[in-house]
């Protein structure tokens, strides 16, 4: 169990993470997004769950050969895939994100804008920079601990890596501890989803027409959405 739960954890943090890029993309710009922000979260998401899937079953297997005495190498394998396959997932996201940033701060989106009502790139604010912030620590930090548990693994149950008490809280607890820090930190329930009466402002996008709405998030503030015609509808 406890094998189990320290292995499949951190794939839950990812999940999470790889939904946030999704709103962060959707807020500032989905024109310079490869992908769509629905579908970003959902390819990655999937993704970390098959992931978790494997490492679930080979973590499994693997406990129940070692407590019975009997060969756990196969099992050992299929987590080891498993956690190979999440980083594979988390590269990609890091790769596209990266590309991501790339375009919109030069200002090259991926398609044409769409609606006559935007104009040049949305603002970053204050709030999705800070997320994008903690979304980088998180992602630096996950990476170092799949590496980690990649190379402790390989070396099998008696390998001298997964023996070593200092080299596991080093390199697998502080970094998930770091993570844990930054996004409860760096809220993404705070920054990307103020509360009334907060005045932060919110940009989001029509996935289906890619016309902006925008909208404040202040008691008694008037909200600002465009229809699909591209006229203003004042709430």
């Amino acid at each position: 169990m406890q094998i189990c739960c320290t292995i499949t954890a951190p794939s839950f943090m990812a999940a999470g993470m790889f939904f946030t890029l999704g709103v962060v993309v959707n807020r500032i710009g989905p024109e310079y997004s490869r992908l769509r922000p629905r579908v970003f979260s959902s390819v990655f998401i999937a993704c970390d769950i098959l992931s978790l899937v494997i490492q679930a079953i080979g973590g499994a297997s693997a406990s129940i050969a070692f407590e019975n005495g009997k060969n756990s190498l196969n099992g050992t394998h299929v987590m080891v895939a498993g956690i190979i396959f999440q980083m594979f997932a988390i590269a990609l996201y890091v790769i596209t994100g990266i590309e991501f940033l790339f375009r919109y701060f030069l200002d090259k989106p991926v398609r044409p804008r769409d609606g006559a009502l935007v104009q040049g790139k949305t603002p970053l604010g204050r709030n999705p920079r800070l997320m994008l912030i903690g979304l980088v620590i998180a992602t630096v930090f996950l990476l170092i601990r799949s590496v980690y548990r990649t190379i402790e693994l390989l070396g099998g149950w008696d390998g001298p890596i997964i023996k070593n008490q200092t080299l596991f809280d080093c390199l697998d607890g502080m970094p998930i501890l770091v993570a844990l820090f930054t996004l409860n930190v760096l809220n993404p329930g705070r920054l990307l989803f103020p509360r009334a009466g907060s005045g932060e402002h919110v940009h989001q996008y029509n996935d289906r027409e890619g016309l902006p709405k925008v909208s404040e998030a202040h008691s008694g503030s008037p909200i600002t959405n465009y229809n699909e015609s591209g006229s203003e509808e004042k709430i």
